[in-house]
C-alpha cells in the first residue's frame, strides 16, 4: 500500500492546526496504522501536546542529513520535534523537495507533516512532501485569507505539475454552531470554494485538554465528539 503524507496547513496561526495534526495521528494509530507526525513548528507544539520532549532532535536533524529516533507518543503513533533549530540558515536554505527526499525512506503508512504559521519555507516543505493536504481555518477573517493563500499555493503547484500534494481539503476548526460567525463559514467556503471538501472539527474541550494535559486524543477520550470529527477526516483521506 502506498504510503499517505498529509500536510496540514494554515497561514495564520491560533486556528487549531496543530490539534489536528496530533489528533488525526491519533486516530489513525487507534486504526493499526503505522504514523509519523513530523512536526515543522520552531516552537515544536507537536511533540509538546503529544506528551514528548519538544527539545529532542527532530526534524531539523533530519533535514541536515541527521538520523533523529522518532519518539513514541502512543502505540503506532511517532513525533519528530520540530524546534528553534528549524529556523536556522541552513534550513532556510534548503530546496522545497528536499523534505520530501529525507523522509522518503521512512517505514510508516502514514506522515502528517504539522506545518507552522506564518513561515512559508517551512509550509511549503511540508506542502511539497505531502501528497494530500489539509487546509486548516477557523471563522476569523484572517484566517479564512491565510487558507486562501495555502488553496493558491498548492494550486499554482499542481498547475506547473510541480512536485506536492494533489488532493486537499479545508477543515474548519473549533466550529461552534451557537455563534453567528460560525453557522456562516460553511457556506462563505462553499461559495468561495465550491469544488473542495469541506470537513468540520467542532468546538469540544477534550481536544484542547488533551493537548494540555499532554497526552494523544484517543488515549484522553476516545469517545468525544472530536474524535467523530477526526474520524471523518480520516475517512476523507482514505477515500479520496
Amino acid at each position: 500500500m502506498a504510503q499517505t503524507r498529509i500536510a496540514v496547513a494554515a497561514r495564520k496561526g491560533g486556528v487549531g492546526k496543530t490539534s489536528i495534526a496530533c489528533g488525526l495521528g491519533s486516530v489513525l494509530s487507534s486504526q493499526g496504522k503505522h504514523v509519523l507526525v513530523v512536526d515543522l513548528d520552531p516552537q515544536s507544539n507537536a511533540a509538546y501536546v503529544l506528551g514528548t520532549n519538544p527539545t529532542a532532535p527532530g526534524t531539523a536533524d533530519l533535514l541536515s542529513g541527521g538520523n533523529p529516533a522518532p519518539l513514541e507518543a502512543s502505540p503506532g503513533l511517532y513525533v519528530l520535534p520540530g524546534g528553534p533549530d528549524l529556523a536556522g540558515h541552513n534550513i532556510q536554505s534548503l530546496d522545497p523537495e528536499d523534505l520530501a527526499d529525507a523522509v522518503a525512506p521512512l517505514d510508516y503508512d502514514t506522515l502528517i507533516f504539522d506545518c507552522p504559521p506564518g513561515v512559508e519555507y517551512l509550509e511549503r516543505l511540508g506542502l511539497v512532501a505531502a501528497n494530500i493536504a489539509l487546509v486548516c481555518t477557523d471563522a476569523h477573517p484572517l484566517a479564512v485569507m491565510g487558507a486562501g493563500r495555502v488553496i493558491n499555493e498548492l494550486k499554482l503547484r499542481q498547475q506547473k505539475g510541480r512536485r506536492g500534494a494533489k488532493r486537499w481539503a479545508l477543515a474548519l476548526s473549533r466550529i461552534d454552531l451557537r455563534r453567528s460567525m460560525d453557522q456562516s463559514l460553511n457556506q462563505q467556503l462553499a461559495a468561495a470554494y465550491p469544488l473542495i471538501s469541506r470537513l468540520i472539527v467542532h468546538q469540544d474541550s477534550a481536544i484542547a485538554w488533551a493537548g494540555a494535559e499532554r497526552v494523544p486524543l484517543l488515549k484522553y477520550d476516545p469517545n468525544c465528539k472530536g474524535v467523530r470529527d477526526l474520524q471523518a477526516i480520516a475517512d476523507w483521506v482514505s477515500n479520496g
